[in-house]
Formats: structure tokens, sequence, C-alpha cells
């Protein structure tokens, strides 16, 4: 699939708001609504759109724990432990690393006992390491997408 650059000014506004219409971002990208709907369709065939979610306050919702565990294992726990921690309720999201820690699991939970459960969970397969989250002051940036900073970035040395 070509990408050009009314693609990725779909993809900008759908960043910025994945509700919008279609007939609206056709409205900021000169497009009309099903030639928008067209091109998102042909971009989530391609795996570039994964989905859309709604971005949740769960602090609001009284999950006063949110921390980030640093994981140490060894390479032959990686499989294991993976396939456990897909199954454990409040990890949202798990970002496997270069350097000392292999990955970074993201937690959200009610309460320290919760919390305690997890991390006993996730301490079978080697070290860990858990860290308080006081505030997220970006959380969910967007990207400015363009062919142009595409091609600059390809180009530079």
């Amino acid at each position: 699939m070509q990408i050009d650059e009314l693609h990725y000014a779909i993809l900008n506004e759908l960043q910025l708001d994945a509700r919008i219409s279609n007939a609206e971002i056709g409205r900021r990208v000169g497009l009309t609504a099903p030639a928008v709907a067209e091109r998102i369709k042909r971009l989530q065939d391609e795996g570039i759109i994964r989905g859309f979610t709604a971005n949740i306050n769960f602090g609001r919702l009284n999950y006063a724990q949110k921390v980030l565990v640093a994981v140490k294992l060894p390479h032959g726990y990686i499989n294991a432990f993976l396939k456990e921690a897909e199954k454990i309720e409040g990890i949202t999201d798990i970002v496997h690393t270069t350097g000392e820690y292999c990955f970074f699991v993201g937690i959200t939970v009610v309460s320290t006992d919760e919390l305690n459960l997890i991390l006993n969970k996730l301490g079978k397969f080697g070290e860990t390491t858990t860290f308080s989250v006081l505030s997220v002051p970006v959380e969910h940036q967007p990207i400015n997408l363009s062919v142009k900073k595409r091609k600059l970035a390809l180009m530079t040395p």
C-alpha cells in the first residue's frame, strides 16, 4: 500500500480524536466522507490502524495504584513470563527493552493488596523492581505524520 499525504492527514486527525466523523475528517483534509472511510478501511486492513480505544482516567474510578515494574529475567523464561502476564488483570502494557531490564510492565489496580498479588505472580520468573507512578504529565501525545518527514528521515545518513 502506498501511503500518501492524505493518509497521513487522516491519521493525524484520528490521533487527535478517534471519534471524529468521516465527514469532518473529509472537510479537514479535502476528501468526501466515503473516500475517508475507504482509506481508513485500507489502513486497518494493512495493520497501520490497529484499533480504536477509549482513553480512561482510571484514577477517577478509584484505581489508585499505578506502577511500572522493571523485570529482569533469564532468557529462557521470557515466553513463560509473557504467557502468564497476558492473563493477569491489571496489566495495561508490557514494553520489551534493552539494557538492565528485559521488560517494563504497566500496572493499574485498586489496592496495594491487588498489586502485591500481581507482583508475586511476576516475581516467580525473575527479579522485579517496582516504581510508583506519581503523575503522567505527557500521555497519548500525537505524532505529526507526513510523507516529507519520512523522506527526510530516509535521506539522513
